[in-house]
């Protein structure tokens, strides 16, 4: 299992990119989608996309690329890569939780990249460090976090007004001025 790997001070303009996710917060979609049509029982729900079996049990709202604004995705490519990174080779999705909202335990099937966009005292996620080591990683804006994509992970119910996440598929690359490490 690789390691956890937690570097701070990786985005450089966290304020900027979560004031322009509020800016676009009717753009969210609710995780799960409560319009969806409930599976049928006896269906096989095997989705390669899912995370995991429990990802409807979840709670929080999600700004995918398709449907996120160029200034918002310029934005976040250009508080986080090195100039020149090609946009259309990552996926990148937007986090929002209000209060309450959550993620259950689950395991990934893709390397992700997690850059945390808000500070909170008491929020964060939870994370395998090694088998057998839980992590509590806590929301600092900038922080870069990264773990095998078998670790166990999940962010708590949260207890700040709102929290702000930035995924990517894969890990985006960081400016040089970044420091690395792992936990």
């Amino acid at each position: 299992m690789k390691p956890l790997t937690v570097v701070p001070d990786v985005v450089a303009d966290c304020a900027g990119i979560v004031s322009l996710a509020r800016r676009y917060r009717h753009l969210f979609a609710d995780h799960p989608d409560p319009g969806a049509p409930p599976r049928p029982a006896g269906t096989d729900p095997f989705d390669p996309y899912r995370d995991t079996e429990y990802e409807d049990d979840d709670r929080y709202h999600v700004l995918q690329s398709a449907w996120m604004p160029d200034d918002l995705r310029a934005a976040i490519f250009a508080a986080i890569t090195p100039e020149g990174t090609p946009m259309g080779d990552y996926y990148v999705q937007v986090n929002r939780y209000d209060r309450g909202d959550y993620v259950l335990p689950h395991r990934d099937s893709l390397r992700q990249g997690l850059y945390m966009l808000s500070t909170s005292g008491s929020d964060g996620l939870n994370a395998q460090h090694d088998p057998g080591t839980m992590v509590f990683v806590p929301d600092r804006a900038g922080t870069f976090v990264e773990h095998d994509p078998q670790a166990w992970h999940w962010v708590d119910p949260v207890v700040s007004e709102e929290r702000y996440t930035l995924v990517t598929i894969p890990p985006l690359p960081h400016r040089s001025d970044a420091p690395s490490g792992e936990v």
